[in-house]
Order: structure tokens, then sequence, then C-alpha cells
């Protein structure tokens, strides 16, 4: 049995019941839709409603016969093309079958007809009717397909060209129009590549050789996001960016290709906004580090400056004991070292500037160096109530290195730890070993570094806005991070 959706209609028209009866019959085992009529004015109004498969027509009926039913169904537009069957008892004769065939029938059954003849001939023209519809609902689709793309291609903010192989442009959707200043009627039927890059006297002359696009347009594989410039017909440019994908027939051969690009003037304009945005916070930010840097600069200068001219007029005064005087001597020679570090730390810094930064490499060994560094640290990790441990492994290494820079590289960084490490906590160096490379790390118990300075760290003039005991200029990580890079190495935090 055939599904009741999938059933088609099978027109039966006899003026006697009982031959409508026996086709009935013979045919109900195909499972579709019988329509029967005793007329032919009854065949014709079935006709107004419904759509057959076929029409099953007896050629001897009253008011209308056969012949005359068949030539009004073929006069409509409708029912012109459907298939007639007539069933005759009439004799055989040439005349009438040449009659009917005039008219538009198919086939021709004398009664009485084999069953088995009758259904097979009808089910010939049930799976006709069967393929005609399944072929007109995919016109209808692939119809309704195009329409959409068309709406869609016309909707793209994207400029869209369809070109031959040859570079001949066959569709242009409105963007795309738009976009290079022309009406799309004037763009079909033209070269694609001499419309976008047009040779234009002290303006602008493509060389195919070179043009990435024109070698897109000629070749068989996509070419994604090409960065390119196209001209409008008025002789200006805009950037784009554009890419083309091939089209090809069932047997994968190009028979086009398919240009989709857009506009990148907001896009350039957006990112060169961001970036002058990007470089005024730079500015803003470097400005502001100058001008802690000039106020820390003054202070960090006066502190030690004016320890010194205390004690001097401590001393003028001519009253004090021998411990006096040893520590006033004691704290003028810190004053004057720590001055002269900071004079140091910012002549370093000029010669970096310049580029006459210059390190002395010879062989020395590393571990030595290290220790000397620990060794020089102590007394300000103990002075501070910070315990200063280290780990060096015993070795023989030789290294082309300059000894005093690495020296003041470590010391420095020891000096931050210890700084920011709080009395009773530990400050830890270990140098170690591992394919071929030497490795110092310094780890403290402090309160660490925020995550988002992390990346500042060793520029230069930059301090944490958090650090709760900031002092110095700000200038030592940014020093050490130089010297190590002339060493080839490398510094992190």
């Amino acid at each position: 049995m055939t599904a009741a959706d999938d059933r088609v209609n099978i027109l039966l028209v006899d003026d006697q019941p009982a031959n409508l009866l026996a086709l009935e019959s013979i045919l109900a085992d195909m499972g579709q839709n019988l329509v029967k009529a005793e007329s032919g004015r009854a065949a014709l109004k079935a006709l107004l409603d419904h759509e057959f498969a076929v029409i099953l027509l007896d050629v001897q009926m009253p008011d209308l016969n056969g012949f005359e039913t068949a030539s009004l169904i073929r006069e409509r537009d409708k029912s012109r093309d459907t298939p007639i069957i007539f069933l005759t008892a009439l004799s055989r004769n040439e005349t009438n079958v040449f009659r009917g065939y005039e008219l538009g029938a198919v086939d021709y059954i004398f009664k009485p007809f084999h069953p088995e003849v009758l259904q097979a001939k009808v089910n010939v023209f049930v799976e006709l009717f069967r393929k005609r519809e399944a072929i007109k609902r995919q016109a209808q689709e692939l119809g309704r397909l195009v329409r959409q793309n068309e709406l869609i291609l016309k909707a793209a903010a994207e400029g869209i060209f369809g070109v031959d192989v040859n570079g001949i442009a066959t569709f242009v959707n409105p963007a795309a129009a738009a976009m290079i200043g022309r009406r799309a009627e004037d763009v079909t039927g033209r070269d694609v590549h001499s419309l976008l890059h047009p040779s234009l006297p002290g303006v602008s002359t493509c060389d195919v050789r070179h043009c990435p696009f024109f070698a897109a347009l000629h070749v068989e594989r996509v070419h994604d996001d090409i960065v390119d410039t196209f001209f409008r017909e008025d002789g200006t440019s805009f950037p784009v960016e554009f890419r083309v994908s091939p089209i090809q027939d069932e047997n994968g051969k190009r028979i086009g290709s398919v240009i989709t690009f857009r506009d990148l003037t907001e896009k350039r304009a957006a990112a060169l906004a961001a970036e002058n945005e990007r470089r005024y916070r730079e500015a803003e930010a470097q400005n502001r580090a100058k001008d802690n840097f000039l106020a820390t600069l003054s202070h960090e200068l006066r502190t030690p400056m004016t320890s010194i001219l205390g004690w001097v007029q401590f001393l003028r005064g001519g009253e004090y004991s021998h411990e006096e005087l040893r520590e006033a001597l004691q704290m003028i020679e810190s004053s004057a070292k720590l001055q002269k570090r900071l004079i140091d730390d910012m002549l370093d810094v000029s010669r970096i500037v310049l580029g006459k930064f210059n390190v002395d490499l010879r062989p020395i060994h590393l571990a030595e160096v290290v220790e000397a560094a620990v060794t020089n640290a102590r007394p300000d990790a103990a002075e501070r109530g910070v315990r200063l441990t280290s780990e060096i492994e015993a070795a023989e290494d030789v290294v082309a290195a300059d000894a005093t820079r690495l020296q003041q590289v470590i010391g420095n960084i020891l000096s931050n730890a210890i700084k920011f490490t709080p009395p009773g906590k530990q400050v830890d160096l270990r140098l170690q070993r591992s394919d071929g490379k030497i490795r110092i790390a310094v780890r403290d118990e402090g309160e660490g570094i925020d995550p988002t300075f992390l990346p500042h760290v060793f520029e230069r003039l930059r301090q944490g806005d958090g650090a709760t005991k900031r002092t110095g200029l700000g200038l030592g990580l940014a020093i050490a991070r130089h010297i190590i890079e002339l060493h080839q190495g490398n510094i992190t935090a």
C-alpha cells in the first residue's frame, strides 16, 4: 500500500457504473486515489479541483463522448499535458485510433481488457507523474534558494563579485558596487582586475606579474584574507582585505571564482585611534614616572647630604667623645657611599640610553663572584634582622663575564629582597647548573610583587605603587636587566 500523503490521483471516466466499479476493483490494489466521473462534464469539473497522473476515458458516452471530452481537456492549460488512455469497445479501425492519438491520447485499451495490462500501463504514468512532481518540487526549492541567496548577497555588508575563468564579472552585489563607486550594471561583463586595479597615469600602474589580486583570480586554490588596495571610479583608493574562492563544476574543473572583500578604512582608523590612545597613556605614564623620579631623586640625594651636613656640624662643635667621633665618621661614610651609589646608577642609565654602557668580559669563576655578593649583603641583612642563606654548588666553572657588573646585579637583587623582607624572615640564594646553563635564583619571604606590576618590574623609573618601603630611584633592576642581556642571559621575576 502507498502512504496517504504519497498517493496520486487517477481519473476514471465512464457513463456505466458497472464499468467504473470494474476499473476501481482492478486498480484498487495500487493504493492510489481513484476519482470517478460518470460523464464528460463531471470529468471536466473534477479536473478543475485536482491534478491527475493519468485519465482513463471511455470513448462511447452520451452528451460529451470521449473524443469531445479529450478535446476540451486539451484546451485547458492545467490539464493540457495530462496523459489520457482511451477505453473503448469499438472496432479497432485505424480511423478511431488515429483520431484518439490526434487528440493527445497516449494509449488505447480495448474492452474487455486484461487487469495486469491495465495496471502495468497505469503504473507507468503514476511513476512518471511522481518523478515529474519531484522535479517540480526540486525546481521550486532551487528557485527559492536562488532567491534567498540573491537576498543574502544583496543584503551582505561585504562586497561580493562573481567572475568567470577569464576574470569577467558575472555578478556584483550592491555593497561591492557602492564601495567602488559604480552601478552594478556597469560592472557586470567587465574585467574585474582592470576595474579595481586601473592604470592611472601618475597615480597607479599595476604590474600583473607581481599583483596578488590578479594571481588570486587565476589559480585553483582558495586565497584567504589578502590585504590590498582597490580603486574607485573617481580614482580614489581604499584599503581592503579580500578572499578569492574558486567555483568548480561536478568534475572539479574551475568555472569561475567568488571574490569577497571589505573596506578596512574604518578598521584602520579604529586601530590608529587605539594606538594613539595607547601612546597617549604610555606618554602619561612616562611623564608621571619622570615626575616621581625627579621628586624621588631630590629626596634620595638630599637625605644622605642632610645626614653628612648634620654630622659635620656636630664635629665642628668640638665636644664629643671618641665613641661619638667613630659613629660620626661611620655615618658620614655610609651616607657618602649611598649618594655615590645613586649617582652611579644615574650615570649607568645615562650610558645605557646613549648606547655607551659596556661590560668587560674576562674568564672568571662565577661561584666566587656570587659568594662575594652574598658576603657583602650579610651586614645589611643582619642589621634588618633578616636571615640570609645561600647554596652555591662547588665547581671549577670558568665563564666569560664582567665580575664587577655581575656582583652589582646580584648585590642589587639581594638588597631589594632584604629591604622588603620582614625581620625574622629569610632570603635565600641558590646557584645551580643544569643542561650546560647556570641559574642563580633569589627567593624571599616578603609581601611579593603585585602581579599587574610584574611586566614592568625591570623598566626604568618604575616602582610598585603598593610598596610600603619604597626607596631608591627605581633604576637598579633596569640596570640589572641590561647587564644580564649584555652577558647573553635573561632575568625574570
